[in-house]
């Protein structure tokens, strides 16, 4: 079956950026079809409602709207000329605009659900200080906003095709298993690394407590995590299994935690050189928004991409 990866470009670096890691990656997905989409620029409202009362203010805003339409296909034109030079097949890239009309994010989500596309990639805009916060609208809203499609988030050059996949066995995690099996099925080379992370009271608990109950209770915790991975490696290798991966394909293993979660995913990707973190959106809470270990590894990634997997 072939793979459909929406990339969602303008004309920044980051654009650019998210172009050239979905050419690395093309050699590690098999049969896949890629769309660059462009949301045109938002029209003035005031203009848009004298041109339902002055003939010459609708011609103005007619010529706004050739202009804006114009401007985006050449711009996709140059975006797939870049791939193909890259060697992406033609046939295998289509390219997309549309007027924008509820927001970027929010018609980038729409087109992608109606076209039932796997996966969208997005480049992160650099932001730093108080910014790095946000992210970047457009970025910040595809995360939060999708339900059901996977987004996969661009931060400057990533060097290789090495896959860090964290989990802690809850049935999120079970998720980013299916997506990456279904994303890397039929390729027999690719590595799949997955990473538990041991969890630590303070994960859990703020309140001081006698070390004798610290102690007692950290030792429950380990023994509930390493029952409930023992459960899960099962459960994914099943998942992996029936997408036609091998045994040597695969690997798992569990850290001791010294820092918050995320960090220690952090460290340990640029301490082995991974350049693809693939993780839920949340962990065993099951929220709708952005769990905060996704989060922190997001924004803090850089020359890296994050899938974040709904």
């Amino acid at each position: 079956m072939r793979k459909k990866i929406m990339i969602a470009v303008d004309s920044s670096l980051h654009a650019r950026n998210a172009m050239k890691y979905a050419v690395q990656m093309a050699e590690a997905i098999k049969n896949v079809d890629f769309a660059l989409y462009h949301i045109q620029p938002m029209i003035s409202q005031y203009l848009a409602e004298e041109a339902l009362k002055l003939p010459k203010a609708k011609a103005e805003l007619e010529k706004i709207r050739i202009k804006n339409k114009k401007a985006s296909q050449q711009l996709l034109e140059d975006c797939k000329a870049k791939m193909v030079s890259k060697g992406i097949e033609t046939r295998c890239i289509e390219i997309n605009t549309q007027p924008r009309d509820k927001g970027i994010a929010e018609d980038i989500l729409k087109a992608a659900e109606a076209g039932s596309y796997d996966a969208i990639i997005v480049g992160r805009r650099g932001l730093s200080g108080l910014q790095e916060l946000f992210m970047g609208s457009v970025t910040s809203n595809l995360l939060t906003g999708s339900q059901l499609i996977p987004i996969w988030v661009v931060d400057g050059l990533v060097k290789n095709q090495k896959i860090l996949i964290p989990v802690d066995g809850s049935t999120q995690s079970l998720r980013t298993v299916d997506h990456a099996a279904y994303i890397f099925s039929e390729n027999r080379d690719v590595q799949l690394h997955f990473l538990n992370i041991e969890p630590r009271l303070g994960d859990y608990c703020e309140i001081d407590m006698e070390a004798s109950q610290t102690v007692e209770i950290e030792k429950a915790l380990l023994n509930a995590n390493e029952k409930c991975i023992a459960d899960f490696s099962a459960k994914a290798l099943g998942i992996l299994k029936k997408a036609g991966f091998e045994k040597n394909q695969i690997t798992f293993r569990t850290l001791k935690n010294k820092l918050f979660t995320a960090k220690t995913i952090l460290e340990t990707s640029k301490k082995e050189g991974f350049g693809t973190v693939i993780i839920g959106k949340t962990g065993a809470d099951k929220s709708r928004q952005l769990g905060k270990v996704a989060s922190h590894i997001i924004q803090k990634m850089s020359n890296g991409a994050v899938w974040m997997v709904p």
